[in-house]
Formats: structure tokens, C-alpha cells, sequence
């Protein structure tokens, strides 16, 4: 678990310089267009569809993961010596086609990556931990994200002249965070192998859907992937073309949700184990729900302007509870034995999903960029449209939510009790104490791996 802290801290820092909106700025420099913004938001989601052919691999090496995680994170991270050639040597439009080109190749990596990391993380963290123990990872992990994500948009905005300079220094950096990143997956012990059950192929990944309770869980998930991914790209662009907002400005943002994100997992954490995680995802699924449509009263000054600082804040904590309580949920979901078919199935329906909510967003963002006026109302004009839409279809999947089976019975969770937990967990007397005892060296006494 230790190893596994270490390991988020400097991966945290290789996604907040490689991707996100930091990644966007830097594509919009060389000129990437909205439909091709939304590809890029599509491609992470289309490699879910690789994590069946994933567990396929692990079933064939004896339900081995580790080996499969640290080559599939090796080859990614390597191949941004591809881009960073690609960018140095070719012109703004060859690079930015090869750039968008090995992206789309590190996707199969990240998705072999991610298969594995799910199955393995799932056995080496007991149950009963998760919630603390995965709050603390992220809260730890994010906190660095935070400071790197200011430095990067800071140095872009202090570089004279030509920004792509500082833009290849910090992808430069990001990788090499990786590398240290990986070094500790490598140290990581790997459990008993996953007993996956035997049967062809087409079998073990159709028992998922065979799952009454793992089936709405998929149907949710689907849903909620695509009016995710409909807009996520597009905030992003929203302030940097149409807002005329900076990118320091952006990053100050984003480093201001990854604050509120992290400060809110030393809450979530405790009230996943308390109250379970459908009733977490329930609450804080809500207000991601209703984050679009306070988007439509953004601006680039004024109060409109102090309103994406609130959201960005409030949308950051809600976040924290939601991705935390996720996958919890699906862990318990999944049987103990064959799980990873079970992750890889949810991966690839998630991703179709978000991947065909990021295209259309990509074109509908074009026309509506290139139509002035397109909607009849002001307050509605450009991507602001997106937002809308988008806060119906989240709150449609949201509806989804409900009809998932909770299978822990706990004490129902009330919006105040995590406005009393907040106000405990961020006592300054509390100090980090909690959160340092991972980073000691030692070796503990193991526990009982129970579910």
C-alpha cells in the first residue's frame, strides 16, 4: 500500500502534465480544431475497449498482473519521444497529425495498464480499508498534482515568445516522473494470481451482463460516461477561445479543484466506510450533475468570472467522493474470483460510451464555434449550448444511479452529515499526522485479505 502511495504521487504528476488541460492548451497551439479536441477526449475512453483483449492476456499468464502493468506503462511513457521528435523536427501540421497519432497508440497501452492496475490494486487493498486508504492515496497524490499544475501554467505564461519550448520541457519532465512512477509498480509484491473461471472467451465476458446487480451498474455507467465526455473536453476550450481567458488562469483552476479534491478525500474516504459507497456516488454524483448547467452564468470578468473559481472548488470536492466511491462499488460488485473480466467489461462499455459522448460533442462544438448566434438566447451562444445538454444527459444517468443495488446496508447518508464530517476532517489541529505514517519505512503486520 505503501508502494502504491509512492507510485500516485509521481504518476499524478506525469497525467497533470501530459494530459487534461494542460494537453488541450498545447494541442490548441498547434492548432487543433474542436472535432479533433473531442477525439483526443475520445481516445482514452475507445482503449477501454482493448481491457477484454487485456484480461484475455492475464488469463493466459496464469492470472499474473504485474508484468502486463509495467510494460504497458513502460511503452506509453516512451513513446512521447515520439511527439517531442514529432514537435521539434515537423512542421505545426505534421506534428500536430503525429502527435494525435501516438496518442491514439499509447491508448491500447494505457488500457492493458489499466486492467491490471484495477485487478491487482483490488486484492492488495483489504476491503474494509479501501475508503481511508484510497482517500489518503489521491488526497496525497493530488496534492503534488496541485503545485505542478500552477508551475506548468506559470512557466507557459511567463515564456517569451514561442510557448511550445515550456510545453516540451514539462512533457519531458512528465515522463520522467513515469519513469519513477513505474520503478515502484515494479517493487510492488502481486498477490495470488486472479482465478479467473475457465470457458471460451465470449463466456467469461458474458457473465457481467448475466450479473442483474453488475448489469445496471454497466447501463449506468454507459450513461454517465457519455454526458460526462460530451463536454469534459470542451471546458477547457470554452475558456481559452471563447472566454479569452489564460492559460495560467486555467491552470490556477484546475490546481483549485485538485485542492478542493484532495481536501475532500480525507472526507469521503471515512463516509464511504461509514454510510457506503452507493449512497457517496448518490450525493456527490448529483452536484457533477448539476456542474454544467451553473457554467451557462460563466464569464471571463465580473461575477461570471468568480463563478468558475466556486465551481471549480465545489465540482473538485464532488469529484473526489464520486471517482473514490466508483470504483469501490464496482469492486464489491465483482465476484472475488474472475474479477478482472468483470473490470475489463465495465472499461469497455464506460469508454464506447464516453468515446461516441466526446465525438458528437467534438462536432456539435465545431458548428456551434463556427456559428455565431446559433442558439436564439444569448446567455446560449457557443459552447455554452453543450453545457445544457449535457446537464440532461447527466441527470438522466443519474436516475440510472438509483436502480443500482447498494450491497452494504448502512445508515442513510444526509447532505449535512458530510458538511459536519468536512468541518472535523479539516480541523488544522489534526495536522497531516494521518497521512504521513505511509511514507514510514517498516514492515507492518499483514491483514486478512477479506471481502
Amino acid at each position: 500500500m505503501r508502494l502504491s502511495l509512492l507510485d500516485g504521487v509521481f504518476a499524478v504528476q506525469y497525467t497533470t502534465l501530459t494530459a487534461g488541460p494542460f494537453l488541450v492548451a498545447f494541442l490548441l497551439v498547434l492548432g487543433a480544431s474542436a472535432p479533433q479536441i473531442g477525439l483526443v477526449g475520445a481516445l482514452p475512453l475507445l482503449g477501454g475497449l482493448l481491457q477484454p483483449l487485456g484480461a484475455e492476456i492475464i488469463r493466459r499468464r496464469g492470472g499474473h498482473r504485474k508484468g502486463l502493468l509495467v510494460t504497458a506503462a513502460l511503452v506509453d511513457a516512451l513513446l512521447w519521444s515520439v511527439s517531442l521528435a514529432a514537435v521539434i523536427w515537423l512542421s505545426p501540421g505534421a506534428a500536430l497529425i503525429t502527435v494525435l497519432a501516438v496518442i491514439t497508440v499509447q491508448q491500447g497501452a494505457l488500457a492493458f495498464a489499466g486492467t491490471a492496475w484495477t485487478s491487482l490494486i483490488s486484492d492488495l487493498v483489504p476491503v474494509r480499508l479501501r475508503g481511508r486508504y484510497f482517500g489518503t492515496r489521491n488526497f496525497v497524490a493530488n496534492g503534488f498534482g496541485a503545485i505542478t499544475a500552477v508551475v506548468a501554467g506559470w512557466a507557459v505564461r511567463v515564456a517569451p515568445g514561442d510557448p511550445i519550448p515550456v510545453f516540451l520541457v514539462c512533457f519531458g519532465i512528465g515522463v520522467l516522473s513515469r519513469l519513477v512512477s513505474i520503478r515502484y509498480l515494479a517493487r510492488q509484491q502481486e498477490p495470488a494470481p486472479d482465478r479467473i473461471p475457465p470457458g471460451t472467451f465470449l463466456a467469461r465476458f458474458r457473465r457481467p451482463f448475466g450479473d442483474l446487480a453488475f448489469r445496471r451498474y454497466l447501463t449506468f455507467g454507459a450513461a454517465w460516461g457519455f454526458g460526462i465526455w460530451f463536454v469534459a473536453p470542451f471546458f477547457t476550450v470554452y475558456m481559452l477561445e471563447e472566454a479569452g481567458i489564460g492559460l495560467h488562469s486555467v491552470m490556477l483552476f484546475t490546481a483549485a479543484g485538485t485542492v478542493s479534491n484532495l481536501l475532500g478525500q480525507r472526507v469521503w474516504g471515512r463516509i464511504c466506510d461509514t454510510y457506503g459507497d452507493k449512497q457517496v456516488m448518490s450525493l456527490s454524483g448529483l452536484t457533477v450533475a448539476l456542474q454544467p448547467l451553473w457554467w451557462i452564468f460563466t464569464a471571463s470578468s465580473g461575477p461570471g468570472f468568480y463563478l468558475i473559481v466556486l465551481l471549480s472548488i465545489t465540482g473538485g470536492f464532488a469529484w473526489g467522493g464520486f471517482t473514490l466511491a466508483t470504483g469501490n462499488l464496482m469492486m464489491r460488485l465483482a465476484p472475488a474470483d474472475g474479477k478482472t473480466p468483470f473490470f475489463a467489461t465495465q472499461a469497455a462499455v464506460g469508454g464506447s460510451f464516453g468515446a461516441a459522448g466526446s465525438l458528437l460533442g467534438g462536432v456539435l462544438a465545431g458548428i456551434l464555434l463556427g456559428t455565431p448566434g446559433f442558439a436564439s438566447l444569448d446567455l446560449l451562444d457557443g459552447l455554452k449550448t453543450l453545457f445544457v445538454l449535457s446537464f440532461l444527459i447527466r441527470t438522466l444517468a443519474w436516475l440510472l444511479l438509483l436502480r443500482v443495488p447498494d450491497p452494504v446496508r448502512r445508515k442513510r447518508l444526509r447532505g449535512v452529515y458530510v458538511i459536519r464530517d468536512t468541518v472535523r476532517s479539516l480541523n488544522p489541529a489534526h495536522g497531516f499526522g494521518p497521512n504521513s505514517g505511509l511514507f514510514l519505512s517498516g514492515r507492518s503486520r499483514p491483514e486478512r485479505n477479506s471481502r
